[in-house]
């Protein structure tokens, strides 16, 4: 039962990953949290191995996402060059400091987070004039990838959440912001996984199967639905009105952030 539930999960999040560009994180931790105590995981160290396995699914489902977002044309090397090295740092610093935070602190920052994100976007898609778009100097870009990589990194996802946003108040177009966000969510999930796996390495009451704090079992029933649901996403993102867009990713961000909040 719990590998079905693995499966279903990763169908879901694959495919709001192609989406909305956000890496499935914001879904995967939630559910995760719920099933990993069935697996033995210990109370104390949930939340971080919700987070940690979040970022190893998010590694193979952004590079199912952003190659077929490349094969349409939405996602722009610009980014490569200064804001994604920043993200790949900051993340693996900061998925290190996490783990050592109360379980409780992480759960309302991931709250607190998605429903800042939710309101600024459902804000956007309200606005019948796009906004002026802001500076992409390589020191915005700097400061941006470290505090998104810092936050994504309390949160357990690809950063599209975050990612996203910025690259559309700077002036890209939302079709490209999220699948130039799904390739810069390959990245930053990958620094952060190794993060999570090495940070975990020495905790002796991990139940079999886990890497740190990745569990494998989990890990591998996600990605095997996600990567082939994410590319059915993309195509969506492609054909659906930027309005439409906006609004159904402030709605999931927000749904999410309530549950986890009173949870």
């Amino acid at each position: 039962m719990l590998l079905l539930a693995y499966l279903l999960i990763g169908a879901i999040t694959g495919f709001l990953a192609g989406l909305f560009g956000i890496g499935g994180g914001t879904v995967i931790v939630p559910m995760l949290m719920l099933l990993l105590p069935k697996s033995g995981i210990p109370d104390a160290q949930l939340m971080t191995t919700a987070l940690g396995t979040s970022f190893s699914t998010i590694v193979f489902t952004s590079i199912a996402s952003a190659r077929q977002h490349h094969k349409l044309g939405n996602v722009d090397f610009r980014v490569f060059k200064i804001f994604v090295p920043a993200l790949m740092l900051s993340v693996f610093v900061c998925g290190w400091l996490v783990t050592f935070l109360p379980k409780a602190m992480l759960m309302k920052m991931f709250a607190l987070m998605m429903l800042y994100l939710s309101g600024k976007m459902l804000w956007s898609s309200r606005q019948k004039i796009a906004p002026i778009a802001k500076s992409f100097t390589p020191k915005v870009q700097m400061v941006a990838g470290a505090t998104i990589g810092a936050l994504s990194s309390f949160a357990g996802i690809g950063g599209g959440g975050f990612i996203v946003p910025f690259l559309n108040s700077r002036g890209f177009e939302m079709k490209r912001a999220i699948g130039t966000s799904s390739a810069c969510g390959v990245l930053l999930a990958l620094g952060a996984t190794i993060s999570f796996m090495l940070s975990g390495r020495n905790v002796s009451n991990m139940p079999a199967y886990s890497v740190g704090f990745v569990y494998l079992p989990a890990f591998i029933g996600i990605v095997a639905t996600s990567v082939f649901t994410s590319k059915f996403g993309a195509v969506a993102a492609s054909k659906l009105p930027v309005p439409i867009l906006k609004r159904g990713f402030a709605a999931f961000l927000c749904a999410v952030a309530i549950s986890m909040f009173f949870k």
